[in-house]
């Protein structure tokens, strides 16, 4: 993989980009911007006017940004410097974050409903619909472990529909079981492994996943 200067420098100057920002005591707000070149790997990005002026932003912390590159997009993790004015923030490219390591990165514990279910096609005359609720364990980007009453029916083509906060519809996705636990007082503990997903619903589990690991550090930093 190319070095991250290589690849600040490969990435148009004024591409669309998005940002999660890290907030003091609050949830990540995500952001429309502009990436604006400078000496690799420092970069600034634009917003809005006065997108920056209401928000306590925590300076030398990390976060992702998402820069649109072609008919692509090039994922980041960057670490934020200063904030120049309402619409101006420095920072700093650290590392290119692939698809397969975000996916294993960023899994998180996160309680949130989930609905399992399963339609036979045409030609399955056997198999029978189903549909189960539960709720996650943990996520990421390409799994699932989440807790069932029941044992899924079959373990192949099973569509999952998770609420995640802060999201007003489910996020769609199709998944296969990977493996199946049967606890105590009939419960079911399922690892789905995501097999079929659209980019934009990939990245709201990855955002959701961010903000939850940073509210969860947070908390642990206030305990200690």
């Amino acid at each position: 993989m190319a070095g991250i200067t290589e690849i600040i420098n490969q990435l148009n100057d004024n591409a669309m980009a998005t940002v999660d920002i890290p907030i003091k005591e609050e949830e990540d707000q995500r952001l429309n911007c502009i990436f604006k070149k400078t000496d690799a790997p420092f970069f600034t990005l634009v917003f809005a006017p006065n997108a920056l002026a209401s928000v306590n932003i925590e300076h030398e912390t990390n976060c992702r940004l998402i820069v649109k590159h072609g008919d692509s997009q090039i994922n980041l993790n960057i670490r934020i410097h200063a904030v120049i004015n309402d619409r101006t923030m420095e920072c700093t490219a650290l590392e290119s974050i692939s698809p397969e390591s975000m996916r294993e990165y960023f899994r998180v514990m996160i309680s949130a409903p989930i609905r399992a279910g399963y339609k036979p096609g045409p030609r399955e005359i056997k198999n029978k619909a189903w549909e189960l609720s539960g709720n996650t364990i943990d996520l990421s980007g390409g799994g699932v472990l989440a807790l069932f009453t029941e044992k899924p029916a079959n373990t192949n083509r099973i569509q999952l529909e998770i609420d995640l906060p802060d999201q007003e519809a489910p996020v769609l996705c199709m998944a296969k079981v990977v493996r199946t636990y049967r606890l105590r007082k009939k419960r079911f503990q399922v690892a789905f492994n995501i097999t079929e997903i659209e980019g934009k619903a990939r990245d709201i589990i990855i955002s959701s996943c961010l903000q939850e690991q940073r509210r969860q550090l947070r908390n642990k930093v206030r305990v200690e």
